[in-house]
Parts: C-alpha cells; structure tokens; sequence
C-alpha cells in the first residue's frame, strides 16, 4: 500500500511541475526588447503561478489519499506513516519552492543580456518583491503540510492494539455513516439494561428456581 501511494504521489509531483513549467514558459515568452529597453514578465504573475503549485499539490494529495485510506479502512503500521509523512514533508519543503524568484530574476536576466550587454533590476524593488514571494509560498507550504497529514491522522494511532481488526471494522462501518455508529452504541446500551432487568425480575427468578437453580445475584 505505502509502495502504491508514494509512486502515486510522485506522479502527482511530477505532473504538477510539469504544468507549472508550461505556464512559466508561456509567462517568459511574454518578455520582449522594444530597441531600447527590454521588458522583463510580471513577477507577481510568476508568484502567482508558484502559489498554484502549492495548492493544486495540496488538493490532489488530498484527493489521492482520502481515498485511498478509507478503501483500506485500517490503521496504517508506524513505518508506512512515517514514510508518507516524509515524502509529504519532502515534496512541500520549504528549499524546493522559496528560491524559486531568485531564479525566476536569473532567468530574466539571461534573457535581457540577448539584447542589452547590462542589465540591472532595481535592487530594492527585487527584494521586496523576493521577500513577499518567501512570506506567502511559506505559508501556503504550511497549510498544505498541514491539510495532506491532517489526512493521516485517523490511520495513525501511537499505542494502538496489536490486533487492530476491530478497531479497523468499526472505523469502517462508522464511516458509513455518522449516525450508525451513534445508533448502535444506544442499541447496545439498551441491550444491556434489558438483560438487566429480565435477570432481576421477579418472573426470571420463579423461573430458574423451577429448574433447580439458584436466583441469586451470582448469575
């Protein structure tokens, strides 16, 4: 399972990236020398397309996951949990989207010096611009680590029985239906107190004393 799911994942990674790098190639195409100066693409337009990336991993590993857990409807061992918690993390690291304007300005610049033998950006709107850039991918980046391993969470259980059959099928059958697992609990403390009260009748008591045995609270 935890093979199929990180293959998955992976898949989905790569995707995403792909699509990514189209939108940024059609973005630097949009840069061009008048004669005299060359326009550089919108960097906020690039911010935007890095800032879908995070979300649009998020959501499909979300639609990815959710799934597949509930089909298994079990809990997963500590070793596969850790290893999707891990390649989680990896794929929504910090390192692998925060330098991502820096070389966004690299990019520009090799493009501009075709045309100009100097080119420069304004230091201080560069980092401005770098430093909102770090601010939202971080925290999208955390939203997203959060929402993908908050999935997890009702597969992993730290000190869960060994024998996790019951605890599974009834996690199962509660998913269902949120009110099937209330129902049944009722059912079965209404059970109870039936029992009770037919062992403590008077009826129940001549009963068992016709049949030679003893009435007392024993039973």
């Amino acid at each position: 399972m935890t093979d199929t799911l990180k293959s998955r994942l992976e898949i989905i990674d790569v995707d995403c990236e792909s699509t990514t790098r189209i939108e940024l190639d059609k973005l630097y195409d949009n840069a061009y020398y008048d004669g005299i100066k060359f326009h550089i693409p919108s960097p906020q337009a690039a911010e935007a397309i890095w800032l879908r990336l995070i979300a649009r991993k998020e959501q499909e590993f979300i639609q990815e996951l959710t799934p597949a857990l509930k089909s298994r409807a079990t809990i997963l061992s500590k070793n596969d949990a850790s290893a999707i918690e891990g390649m989680v993390n990896e794929i929504f690291a910090d390192d692998r989207y925060l330098e991502r304007m820096q070389d966004f300005y690299r990019e520009v610049t090799k493009k501009a010096m075709v045309y100009e033998s100097s080119f420069d950006m304004d230091a201080k709107r560069l980092e401005l611009l770098d430093s909102t850039y770090r601010m939202g991918a971080a925290n999208a980046l955390r939203k997203a680590r959060r929402n993908v391993l908050a999935e997890l969470e009702p597969y992993t259980q730290p000190g869960a029985p060994e024998d996790a059959g019951f605890l599974s099928q009834w996690r199962h059958y509660s998913n269902l239906s949120p009110l099937r697992s209330i129902t049944t609990v009722a059912l079965l403390s209404l059970t109870s107190y039936l029992i009770a009260a037919i062992i403590t009748s008077e009826t129940f008591q001549r009963l068992l004393e016709r049949f030679g045995w003893s009435g007392g609270t024993g039973l």
